[in-house]
């Protein structure tokens, strides 16, 4: 077994775990309350281009 076949046993072992002990906690709120506001000078259709441009980028 190579050192990255570690590597990646290692993490995906360890993403399990915590999303094991994310998802039993009861510390966590089952609902958000708050706001969030941006201030930005861009306009929205500029926005919508931004984001349909980051939307591409992924796929």
């Amino acid at each position: 077994m190579g050192m990255g076949n570690f590597d990646e046993q290692e993490h995906e072992r360890r993403e399990k775990k915590l999303s094991e002990i994310e998802s039993d906690s009861e510390e966590q709120p089952t609902e958000y309350q708050g706001q969030i506001t941006f201030d930005t000078e861009d306009t929205t259709e500029a926005l919508l281009d931004r984001l349909k441009e980051m939307k591409s980028k992924d796929e």
